[in-house]
């Protein structure tokens, strides 16, 4: 499960380890709503390069974390490649193939700033989730008061990933062994997108009977965690991230901090 989960495994050992998990599931929206509401690429690569060294700091497997995450690049390449032909006044660069492509400045700003955002905020993500394990996410989501149905249909979906995963490339390796060749990377994501339909199909009937195993195992839906207490320390901690994220994103010239730094080397 670690390996296709955004999860550590529970003898990982990492220095936010001692940070409560409800903590370390709140940190993530403190560096992300700003990303996501101004329009300062400064700020987004600020707030990357800080949680880039808590993980260096606190031993945290970054690599794992990048592995992950060059899977999801392309999806965000795609999101943001055509806003330059189609948004946007100033025009910046232009060629005749039959029709007129024309790429736009104000455009290539605004997907440079989507492309960032996105990214950024699926690292942030990743990051802090990576200092989680299953049981301590689960943990925290219980510690919110969530509805039970909730957090249960979660563990169900969440212990569905991997297999699903699974089934799927023993099938692609089948079908290979019988002569397809699936060569490209856009042809193997249809592939995956069929087989993970079909999958889910079939599925359903295991769902229904896992489900039923575990009423007649005694659960009613609720779920009961031993659970530690947030301490003070943790409540301190969260201030001081939010207190910093507002510092640099309200109170410091950023882009005059970047480009003091750039000029020192030219």
């Amino acid at each position: 499960m670690e390996e296709l989960l955004p999860f550590r495994h529970e003898d990982e050992k990492t220095l936010l380890n001692d940070i409560h998990p409800l903590i370390r599931l709140i940190f993530p929206f403190i560096f992300i709503i700003p990303i996501l509401f101004k329009n300062d690429i400064y700020l987004i690569y600020t707030l990357i390069l800080i949680v880039l060294i808590i993980g260096l700091i606190s031993r945290l497997n970054l690599m794992r974390i990048f592995t992950r995450l060059k899977n999801i690049i392309p999806f965000i390449f795609l999101i943001t490649i055509f806003i330059p032909f189609y948004f946007g006044s100033t025009i910046i660069f232009e060629i005749n193939i039959g029709i007129k492509i024309k790429i736009f400045e104000e455009g290539l700003t605004l997907s440079f700033l989507l492309f960032s955002r996105i990214f950024g905020a699926t690292f942030i993500f990743m990051f802090f989730y990576s200092s989680l394990t299953y049981s301590e996410f689960i943990e925290a989501l219980s510690k919110l008061r969530l509805p039970a149905y909730f957090v249960g249909s979660l563990m169900i979906m969440l212990h569905y990933i991997p297999i699903f995963a699974t089934s799927n490339k023993k099938i692609l390796e089948s079908q290979e062994l019988r002569g397809r060749k699936v060569t490209s990377y856009w042809k193997r994501l249809k592939a995956h997108a069929y087989i993970m339909g079909k999958n889910i199909v079939m599925n359903m009937e295991r769902s229904e009977k896992l489900y039923e195993s575990l009423k007649m195992r005694g659960f009613a839906g609720k779920l009961s965690f031993i659970t530690r207490k947030v301490k003070v320390l943790d409540f301190l901690i969260l201030i001081i991230f939010i207190s910093l994220v507002i510092f640099l994103a309200q109170f410091i010239n950023l882009e005059q901090i970047y480009l003091g730094a750039v000029s020192l080397f030219l």
